[in-house]
Formats: structure tokens, C-alpha cells, sequence
């Protein structure tokens, strides 16, 4: 390119600058490996570094995890008598967390202190970095050092706080910190109010995350779509289903778009408590607004509502599915099989047996066991054996379940003699029944 131009055929060598804002944009693009090339090239040239070349390139190599290229950087700094910044020092303790090296992020954590270069960043990077290790009591030291040393928290180090506590098992303590910040007016983001809710909702403590909602909404802080699922999954959990609905339509109010998330915890909730009809209701609303629902969501309404004898209703959200150019997997289609052959509508039940390789999707034995079932009970042998032989070709193995299956029908339609035959089949193979 230019650069390989003005060295290679004009013989112009950048100055400090260029080097630094070419450094600088290679760091800031994530190709930070290239900026430590250009570095080794600056020194080769005989250029004198500044600390933000320094700086740049550190962050950068930190960001990608290369601590032996940051640490290289860093020797060069000590001993070319540059003295590092605070920026350098926290570029180098975030990469030391990144790495899981905590024993060199306190032994440069002691030596900032005596240089007098620690800052908020550093405490809040010190913090965070302690509790994505688990290292709570440290944490706790740390933040009663920013105290007693006379730094100020912002909203950055209450988050940090809030959501490590919760994250880490401390509720109470969390709770402490939300209170703080709150009494001194510090605006907290939706990050540490979110896990705060979570972590309340986790230990069932509904009323004083709702209580926390408010007092979020009072501090001038707007809840976001995690806000409201993390409560909206705790009023499920407790099985509080018209308190979870209320919230979600209150999402609407506030101008946010309920989300697959949200939709998707209540409609669970709501299938595991029974109240498929409700369900169903809420898998509408959800297609109609363009939102796809999950293949789990899916398959726990269909099978809720095949269980609840609302057949027709299965098959038509099926129908439904269908149309929006959802592909059913194995599991869906077992699921709607077993609900058809339940209600005795074999042929249905087959028709969609049939259509799977449509879907790119292979019958498994626990389909082609749920059809034979369905025959047998409609006293329709010749097609529960036709079953038998699409097992054997399709190249699935008969388990005990598939034999048991066979056997009961068989002797439940008074054909002993075939019956007999399948025993000693299954005697000879070894099947214990």
C-alpha cells in the first residue's frame, strides 16, 4: 500500500505522529498483532516513542488476550524511563484478568498504589475483574480502600457492585450498594437493576424486586426489554402467571417491544402450570407480531394441548407453524403424531408420518412405536405391521418398548399365533421383556 510505498521505493520514513495514528487505527480495528509489527518497525527506524504510542498498542494487544506481546511493550516503557500512566497500568490489569493471571494483577495493583497511579477506572477494573473470579472478600477490601483513600464511586463502580454481589450469591450485600446509590443519587444502568431483579426474583423475593422496579423508574432510570423478562421470569417461577401477563403488557405501555424471551417464559410457565388455553392465546399474539417462538416453546404447547384433548387446536397452531415456514423437527412432529393417534385420527397421524422427509426429517423409532400403538388400538393390525417392516427398513432396531407394543396389540386383536412368533423373535435377540 502507501505505507509500503513512502519506505520501500521514496525512502520517506513517518515521523512519531503517523506511526502513532497508524498504531492507534490497527489497535482499534483488532489488529493489534500488526500494530506490534509497525511497533518493532518505529524502533527499527530508530523513532522515539511516546506514551500514547505505548498506551495504544498495549490496550490493544490486552484486548486480544496477547499478554506477552503487552508485557513486552510494557518492559520497553520501564526501561526506557517513560513513566506508564494510568491508562497503561489498566490496559495491563484488564489483560491480566483476561488471562486469569490475578497473582500479576495484585502485584501491579501494589505497585500502582505506591506510584500514586490508581484511579476509579483502575478500582472499578480491580473489582470487576475480582468478581469474574469469585474472589468476593477481596472485592469487599478493595472497595473499602476506595473509601478510606478518598475516591468517589460512579455509577460505573455501584453497577459493578450490584451485579457482582447478586451474580456471586450476596444479595444482601447488593442490596446494600442499591440502597447507597440510590441515597446518594447515583444513576445505576439497567445492567445492575437487572441482575438485582434476577437475583430477588432467584430467592423469590418478589415484592421488593417489583419495590426495586419502582425505585428504578423513580431514579430516572428507564427499564429495557432484561428488566422486565428478569421479573417477568421470577412472577412465572412463582407461578404468579396474571402478575407476569400485567408486566408484559405493561412492557407495551412503556414502548418496548416484548421480546421472543418474554413471550417465551410466560408461555413455558403457563404449559408447565396447565393453562394451555392461555398459552395457545399468547403463540398467537406472538406470530402475529412477527415473533417466532422456540422449538421448545412449540413443542410444550402441542404436546399441553394434545394432553388437555384440544386436538383440533393442536393442529391447527401446527398449521399455523406450517405456514410461517417453521420446520418441525423429530420431536414436534413425535409430539403431534402421538396427540393424533391418541384421538384415533390414524390417518392424519400418518399423513404427517409421510411428510416428513419433506421436512428434511427422519422418523425415529419412538415415531414409528407411537403409530403401531395408535393401529394396534384401532384394531388395525395390517398397518401396525406395515409399521413393523418400515422400522426393519428404514434401519432402526426394535426395542423392548416396540415389541411390547407389538405383543399387547397383537393378543388385544386375538392374533395369538403372530404374537407368539414376535416372542420368540424377541427371545432369540435377546430382548428382555
Amino acid at each position: 500500500g502507501i505505507w509500503e510505498r513512502l519506505t520501500k521505493d521514496l525512502g520517506v520514513y513517518p515521523s512519531v505522529v503517523t506511526y502513532n495514528v497508524m498504531i492507534s487505527g490497527l489497535c482499534k480495528c483488532g489488529r493489534s498483532s500488526e500494530g506490534l509489527g509497525l511497533w518493532d518497525r518505529m524502533r527499527k527506524n530508530e523513532r522515539k516513542m511516546d506514551l500514547f504510542t505505548y498506551s495504544a498498542l498495549i490496550h490493544g494487544l490486552c484486548e486480544i488476550g496477547d499478554i506477552d506481546g503487552a508485557e513486552r511493550v510494557y518492559k520497553e516503557i520501564v526501561e526506557s524511563k517513560v513513566s506508564p500512566d494510568a491508562v497503561v497500568y489498566n490496559a495491563m490489569l484488564n489483560g491480566y484478568f483476561r488471562v486469569g493471571r490475578i497473582k500479576d494483577c495484585f502485584e501491579l495493583w501494589e505497585l500502582m498504589g505506591r506510584e500514586g497511579s490508581r484511579s476509579v477506572s483502575s478500582f472499578n477494573i480491580m473489582t470487576r475483574g475480582l468478581f469474574n473470579n469469585g474472589k468476593v472478600d477481596e472485592v469487599i477490601s478493595i472497595w473499602e480502600l476506595m473509601k478510606e483513600s478518598g475516591y468517589v464511586e460512579d455509577s460505573i463502580t455501584y453497577g459493578i457492585l450490584v451485579h457482582g454481589f447478586c451474580k456471586n450469591g450476596y444479595l444482601n450485600k447488593s442490596l446494600h450498594v442499591l440502597e447507597i446509590a440510590e441515597r446518594k443519587g447515583g444513576v445505576l444502568d439497567a445492567f445492575a437493576y437487572s441482575a438485582m431483579i434476577n437475583g430477588l426474583c432467584k430467592e423469590a423475593k418478589l415484592d421488593k424486586a417489583v419495590s426495586v422496579l419502582n425505585g428504578m423508574i423513580k431514579s430516572g432510570c428507564k427499564p429495557n426489554a432484561h428488566v422486565y423478562n428478569a421479573l417477568i421470569n421470577g412472577l412465572v417461577g412463582a407461578s404468579k402467571f396474571e402478575d407476569a401477563i400485567r408486566v408484559l403488557r405493561e412492557m407495551g405501555t412503556e414502548h418496548f417491544s416484548p421480546t421472543v424471551v418474554t413471550y417465551s417464559s410466560i408461555i413455558n410457565g403457563l404449559c408447565k402450570g396447565e393453562r394451555f388455553g392461555e398459552a395457545y392465546d399468547l403463540v398467537k399474539e406472538m406470530l402475529d407480531k412477527g415473533l417466532n417462538p422456540s422449538v421448545i416453546t412449540y413443542s410444550l404447547l402441542i404436546k399441553g394441548l394434545c394432553l388437555d384433548r384440544k386436538v383440533e387446536r393442536a393442529l391447527q397452531l401446527w398449521n399455523q407453524v406450517i405456514s410461517k415456514g417453521f420446520k418441525p423437527d423429530v420431536q414436534m412432529h413425535n409430539i403431534m403424531i402421538h396427540g393424533l393417534c391418541s384421538v384415533g385420527k390414524m390417518q392424519l397421524a400418518l399423513s404427517l408420518y409421510f411428510n416428513m422427509n419433506r421436512w428434511d426429517c427422519a422418523p425415529n423409532l419412538v415415531t414409528h412405536n407411537t403409530l403401531m400403538e395408535g393401529f394396534y388400538k384401532d384394531g388395525d393390525v395390517r398397518n401396525a405391521l406395515v409399521i413393523w417392516a418400515r422400522i426393519l427398513r428404514n434401519g432402526l432396531q426394535p426395542d423392548i418398548i416396540s415389541y411390547n407394543i407389538t405383543l399387547k396389540g397383537l393378543c388385544s386383536c386375538n392374533r395369538i399365533s403372530g404374537a407368539i412368533l414376535f416372542l420368540q423373535d424377541a427371545v432369540s435377540k435377546k430382548i428382555v421383556l
